[in-house]
């Protein structure tokens, strides 16, 4: 990228790139700018000191940039979408919990394909008999075939609302793709959250940029889909019932 662009004077602070201990510093420069592992550094030379300091921003010469992120995933079919609501609503209604699937694209086929993982759903409950979901826990298969590249999950949080929550946040951390929470699971249609997530940035996307949409849940579920999913109690014992989140 040039230094100079239409409009803007050209460069005159100089930014250098340290790649190891060894770089010179520049005696020349009163001032310059040095990209290092952990970040931008304002250095300075003066007749009474040396100073290396980070940076809150780039040379005032330089334009500004915005995060960004164009969404290029497969696109979902709708049958597939549909699929999935309906595991999860035969889930809420068999043990109230939450459940998950991964979305993997099928090179060799050229399509999207569903996995569902072996999973364990935490439920706990309150004193007054009331059980509500906790969260859910699943590993990526490791014996997926070579040509399938997992490139994003769905999951729901039965009928709360959907929304990325403080652990969906904390779990999606470091796992760039697509996530898609499925919430108020018993309406119709229920709702939807779509995120990606790159480098820990998050960009929420419209289900419509990623998919064909969604017209109605499909209830013939593969009883192995059923069977992959394992409920537990929550070690921490029961609470106060929950406020449904909004």
């Amino acid at each position: 990228m040039s230094a100079r662009s239409k409009g803007r004077p050209p460069l005159v602070t100089p930014i250098l790139v340290k790649t190891g201990e060894e770089n010179p510093w520049p005696e020349g420069e009163r001032l310059f700018y040095l990209l290092a592992r952990d970040g931008l550094y304002r250095c300075r030379q003066h007749e009474f000191f040396r100073s290396c300091v980070k940076a809150e921003g780039g040379p005032s010469e330089l334009a500004e940039q915005e995060a960004l992120f164009e969404a290029r995933f497969p696109s979902i079919p709708r049958s597939l979408i549909e699929r999935a609501v309906g595991f999860f609503t035969q889930i809420a209604d068999l043990h109230g919990s939450e459940a998950a699937a991964l979305l993997a694209w099928d090179r060799g086929e050229n399509r999207v394909r569903l996995v569902v993982p072996h999973q364990t759903a935490t439920m706990s409950g309150s004193r007054t008999g009331y059980r509500y979901p906790i969260g859910v826990h699943y590993d990526t298969p490791h014996d997926l075939p070579d040509d399938w590249v997992v490139f994003g999950d769905i999951h729901c949080h039965v009928n709360y609302a959907a929304y990325a929550s403080h652990t969906d946040v904390q779990d999606e951390l470091h796992s760039a793709g697509l996530h898609i929470v499925v919430g108020r699971i018993w309406n119709e249609p229920p709702e939807f959250h779509v995120e990606a997530v790159v480098d820990s940035k998050r960009f929420v996307l419209q289900l419509e940029a990623v998919s064909e949409g969604y017209q109605r849940r499909r209830l013939g579920v593969e009883s192995r889909w059923i069977a992959q999913v394992d409920i537990e109690e929550s070690k921490w014992g029961s609470y106060t019932n929950p406020s449904p989140a909004s």
